[in-house]
């Protein structure tokens, strides 16, 4: 128990003493989550506004094309577009040229769209676990440099055998600052993290009604026609 006791003293007294070096290092991790965080819900609202706004309209340019039997240049129309439909509707475009007309051509493309949503997606989400990640941690980071401030303005009364506020306010400064400093990092993170993932689940909506909407399109082309008419 003795060696415990003076393992703990020594452990609290070296925190005392560090105490303005870990404040500040908590304050500068702070900083750097900050930055990132902000960049990267920079990125993904930069990302999607540009997609959501590539893909309005092409669905129902894509559509008569395909109903007319015009693959390539329905084709054609996806690959000049930069939005999350495009490359769903490439995929199943890209099979349906590929292939002979037939109920194996409408499974192989359904198949293609699949993994090209699931790519989409994948693409869309980037970076949003790392900012999940920063909006959970940093309420604790700042909540250790609390800590430390407190511990700090417990150090000055023992230090000082005074309690007044002239001794405590430097070490409960930094504690305020170290907590304000972590919501500030968490509250805008979690808060985009949020509203990113609900436009995303949109966007993964909406490529499913795409590719669902493709084969209905595909069914009615001309030459899918014929063909049913000449089976036996």
């Amino acid at each position: 128990m003795g060696a415990r006791h003076m393992f703990d003293q020594f452990l609290i007294q070296g925190l005392m003493h560090a105490g303005r070096f870990l404040v500040g290092f908590t304050l500068l991790t702070l900083t750097l989550f900050s930055v990132y965080s902000l960049g990267a819900i920079g990125d993904r609202w930069w990302t999607l506004r540009q997609s959501f706004r590539a893909s309005t309209g092409l669905l129902k340019r894509v559509l008569p094309l395909v109903e007319q039997d015009r693959l390539q240049e329905a084709l054609a129309a996806c690959e000049r577009n930069a939005g999350h439909l495009a490359p769903v509707l490439a995929a199943g475009l890209r099979e349906l040229l590929d292939l002979r007309p037939g109920a194996p051509a409408a499974v192989v493309a359904r198949e293609a769209m699949q993994r090209a949503t699931a790519v989409e997606i994948e693409r869309l989400e980037r970076r949003l676990p790392s900012l999940a990640t920063l909006g959970n941690i940093s309420p604790f980071v700042g909540l250790f440099g609390t800590v430390i401030g407190v511990m700090r303005a417990f150090e000055a009364i023992s230090r000082t055998g005074s309690g007044g506020l002239a001794t405590v306010s430097a070490g409960i400064a930094e504690a305020l600052v170290a907590t304000a400093a972590g919501l500030f990092v968490a509250i805008p993170a979690v808060s985009a993290y949020n509203h990113f993932v609900s436009r995303v689940k949109v966007a993964a909506t909406e490529m499913d009604a795409a590719a669902s909407e493709l084969m209905g399109a595909d069914q009615r082309r001309p030459s899918r026609e014929v063909a049913h008419a000449t089976l036996p």
